[in-house]
């Protein structure tokens, strides 16, 4: 029912969405005759996370002169090296074979020929900011042939039977779109490799259906070749993602935010349960004498209310996290607000990445505000050593991780390898934007009058008596993390596909859906749990709120060492290597973190609001 509500809502974001583009992401129409660039940019593999830029292949043409464009930090961070290339492209000139270079090969250039064939790495070519793609043909109910579907990418060889055959020759067939005066725009970029053995130096007889194919290692010299083929196409150029787009089941979607509601229904029922019945039983209106004999005749959350506000241990590193992942939420919030209006379109290579960084610095000062009030509201008195603590905590463990994992694939000559300008340009950036305003939202929120907790905190801590099985640490947080992952384990499939196998990404409408369902599942989840908790006289309930919101951050990466073995590797001789395993678990295992730290401070907000709404209730307080 919340699903088909937004329904109307998440189509007109989709399509404010292809129709809005950023100037610098406008059209561009080419005359015939004129030269249309074809760039080259990285190889990379659906089956192993190390991609790598396109020249630093020792097996390809690489041209005299290479001109490189700048990148944006969002491109540069998912390994991105677009370059030029001698590949001549004419609008509207069709060319029936051309050959590119004739390249000898060493015994060093085979065995790393083989080992990219092997492990199905895909090329990644630019014209008009439209990656090269396989085409595949979608059939209809009927068995016709419907719209083509795009897979970014294609083959670099095929490998069969333990041998490995190169593609040297590529037929690229570009779409584009008649515009009269204004010219011809590029609506698609469709590359058909081809392996043919050829060491002559002069383009192969294409038309010969049983020509050999270029088993890599028989032949010393290998000569590269091209197509081209201009179609006009009746797909205009605001609609020319949809072949790249058009995989995606918008039914999945939906049945999973179906799911999703069902489970909030039910939460739902739950917490009013407790609210309406218990919580109003325990406080029908009792005199301060009845009080008293309730106090001495029941052993629930009634007897903690000298005990519920006190200051948690380790304070003074629950307000940097808290404040740090109000940080974060908010930059999630304001990336998927663009890109539900569209500004996030596939055209803007690395926008997303870019965007993120940008808003997480901006959103310095929402994070030591918030710190330095919860800071102060526990009674600490160092408002800057609190601000600096909010402002490196999370982004240093993040940096080091990075660097660490840096070192490895600059070893590995990864395009994903951060270039130490990036490095330092990161570093810069955190310096002069984030760092001071985390420090002016942390005086801010430190000179806010703290909150004014409902009820006075008894000198000797009440002691906290054994806990059932089902509320010790592990058993606890294992059953509070089942019920949200429920929600967005669907989505969570379609995500790291995008990530992982470089797939794209473009349901921002259904990221806001079940990103809305995701938050009331973790809040109700965890006032359940806070409530059963202090129901057995646990006091100490601040990181406990925190770690059930947290929780369901343990299946994510659960989940996504299964989407390893069962889809990254599925079908993959050999192994990955160390470097690209290690890649993939300390991304995953950050991923894993940032979710915990955004759906750890919902819960702990919401457990907050709870237990300062039911104890003013309890007379005497």
């Amino acid at each position: 029912m919340l699903g088909f509500g937004f329904k109307p809502l998440l189509g007109l974001c989709l399509g404010t969405a292809s129709a809005f583009y950023i100037p610098t992401m406008g059209p561009q129409s080419f005359q015939p005759g004129d030269r249309v660039p074809l760039n080259v940019n990285r190889v990379f593999s659906e089956h192993v996370p190390l991609p790598f830029a396109y020249y630093d292949l020792s097996f390809v043409c690489r041209p005299q002169e290479v001109m490189r464009p700048w990148l944006n930090i969002g491109e540069v961070l998912r390994g991105d090296r677009i370059a030029s290339s001698d590949y001549e492209l004419t609008m509207g000139r069709n060319s029936t074979c051309k050959v590119l270079c004739t390249k000898d090969m060493t015994a060093k250039s085979n065995t790393e020929a083989v080992e990219f064939v092997q492990q199905d790495y895909l090329v990644e070519w630019i014209v008009d900011k439209l990656p090269g793609a396989t085409a595949f043909a979608k059939y209809d109910k009927v068995g016709g042939m419907g719209q083509m579907e795009y897979r970014p990418g294609f083959s670099i060889g095929k490998y069969e039977v333990g041998r490995a055959y190169l593609n040297n020759h590529v037929t690229m067939r570009i779409l584009y779109e008649e515009r009269g005066a204004e010219g011809r725009r590029v609506t698609g970029f469709e590359v058909y490799p081809k392996s043919i053995k050829n060491e002559s130096g002069r383009c192969p007889d294409l038309g010969d259906v049983n020509a050999e194919r270029l088993l890599i290692g028989e032949s010393s010299r290998i000569t590269y070749s091209y197509s081209v083929q201009w179609v006009e196409s009746t797909v205009p150029w605001n609609h020319r993602w949809d072949s790249y787009l058009s995989a995606i089941n918008a039914q999945v979607h939906w049945y999973a935010i179906f799911n999703s509601a069902v489970i909030i229904l039910l939460l739902s029922s739950v917490v009013g349960v407790i609210l309406r019945r218990m919580l109003n039983r325990d406080l029908s209106a009792l005199s301060e004498e009845e009080f008293r004999d309730d106090i001495e005749e029941t052993s629930g959350w009634k007897l903690l209310h000298g005990d519920v506000f006190r200051a948690p241990q380790y304070g003074g590193l629950l307000a940097p996290l808290l404040g740090t992942t109000v940080q974060v939420m908010y930059t999630f919030i304001a990336t998927v607000a663009l890109g539900t209006l569209g500004v996030l379109s596939p055209s803007y290579r690395g926008g997303l990445l870019t965007t993120g960084i940008v808003m997480f610095l901006l959103m310095g000062g929402f994070s030591g505000y918030y710190s330095g009030h919860l800071y102060r509201t526990w009674g600490g008195t160092n408002w800057f050593k609190n601000a600096v603590l909010t402002a490196a905590l999370v982004p240093g463990f993040l940096a080091v991780s990075e660097i660490v994992l840096n070192m490895f694939l600059w070893y590995s000559s990864s395009s994903a390898a951060m270039p130490f300008s990036t490095i330092m340009l990161l570093l810069v950036l955190w310096l002069l934007v984030e760092l001071p305003l985390t420090l002016l939202g942390g005086w801010l929120g430190f000179r806010r009058p703290p909150y004014s907790e409902p009820a006075r905190t008894n000198a000797i801590p009440r002691p906290i008596p054994p806990q059932p099985a089902y509320l010790k640490p592990f058993l606890s947080i294992i059953l509070a993390g089942a019920l949200p992952f429920s929600v967005i384990f669907i989505e969570l499939f379609f995500v790291l596909k995008s990530i992982w196998q470089e797939s794209f990404y473009y349901e921002y409408g259904f990221t806001v859906i079940v990103g809305l369902l995701l938050s009331l599942t973790v809040c109700e989840t965890t006032i359940i749990m806070v409530w059963m908790s202090l129901n057995s006289g646990h006091h100490r309930w601040w990181w406990k709120a925190f770690a059930y919101g947290a929780s369901s951050s343990v299946y994510i990466f659960a989940y996504s060492i299964f989407f390893y073995f069962t889809r990254l590797r599925a079908g993959m001789p050999g192994v990955a290597g160390f470097v690209p395993t290690l890649t993939f678990f300390v991304h995953s295992l950050l991923i894993s973190a940032a979710y915990a730290l955004c759906t750890g401070s919902m819960g702990f907000f919401a457990a907050y609001f709870f237990v300062r709404r039911i104890y003013p209730m309890v007379k005497g307080s």
